[in-house]
């Protein structure tokens, strides 16, 4: 359930100290799928899963220096990466997604290449146009598939979540599109300057980026073509049950996986899924 009043939340500190240990789950998981045999939708997962990663660590190292509103606006990345996987794997859109992202990536660096002002730009170099490349692209030139992103709030009202689009994704959006305020609460944690307004609590964007990674997680697993040992999704709600209520069971579950690497084995598994 979503919370509203500071009193709700845990110390800096727990939220630090969990989000070091949860890293140490995902790198797991990470390694989990180099060994494995994936598909291309695993690899996108995959890469999707690191990415989050790295980003929940970027909030972390945002509020250690008093930069609050830019931990929201990676907060509403994280939320866009979530809705993208969910529509992804709710339309099994992977292949679409993977060729419509190709062409467009090659049509901004094609036009980078045919920019006048860039002239110094090859065809081998920075942006990646090789002969397969080309080639590729040719092919997708003629039948371009058709995809469009996500709309957050639609994603999110299916996901039956729509508490983190209106107090997550909307609400942070004040920090992505400048406000009147904008610089505020900055202006005072550079300066120094007495007297200090009352700014708000936002230790809110520390519990709700740990859930939404988690989310991210399980969606991410459930998605792929992998099976994966009871046991990960044994912390992830552990983990959610922290940051729900300060019980702290993640302490026995995170054990236990770090175990079953010590005693070499394995957290997935060639899956039955369909893809």
């Amino acid at each position: 359930m979503p919370k509203i009043n500071p009193e709700s939340y845990l110390p800096v500190e727990s939220y630090a100290e969990v989000a070091q240990i949860a890293h140490g789950i995902w790198s797991m998981l990470l390694f989990e799928f180099a060994r494995q045999r994936v598909a291309d939708r695993d690899v996108m997962i995959r890469n999707l899963i690191a990415r989050a990663d790295k980003m929940v660590s970027a909030v972390f190292q945002l509020w250690s220096i008093q930069d609050y509103q830019d931990c929201w606006v990676l907060f509403r990345c994280l939320l866009e990466r979530l809705f993208h996987l969910s529509c992804l794997d709710e339309q099994n859109e992977f292949e679409l997604f993977e060729e419509w992202s190709f062409l467009e990536q090659y049509k901004a660096a094609n036009w980078a290449r045919s920019d006048p002002d860039l002239g110094g730009s090859t065809e081998e170099g920075i942006l990646g146009l090789t002969p397969e490349v080309r080639e590729r692209a040719d092919r997708l030139l003629k039948a371009p598939p058709v995809w469009h992103r996500p709309r957050a709030k639609d994603v999110a009202k299916r996901l039956n979540l729509g508490f983190l689009y209106y107090y997550g994704y909307d609400f942070a959006s004040r920090y992505v599109h400048p406000m009147a305020d904008d610089g505020s609460e900055d202006f005072y944690t550079t300066t120094k300057l007495e007297p200090t307004p009352a700014f708000p609590d936002h230790r809110s964007v520390l519990s709700n980026t740990l859930l939404v990674m988690t989310l991210i997680v399980q969606k991410g697993l459930n998605a792929s073509s992998l099976s994966w040992h009871a046991a990960i999704y044994d912390f992830v709600r552990d983990l959610r049950e922290f940051l729900d209520c300060g019980i702290e069971r993640y302490k026995v579950s995170f054990p236990k996986i770090v175990h079953m690497i010590e005693q070499g084995m394995e957290l997935s598994a060639r899956g039955v899924r369909e893809t």
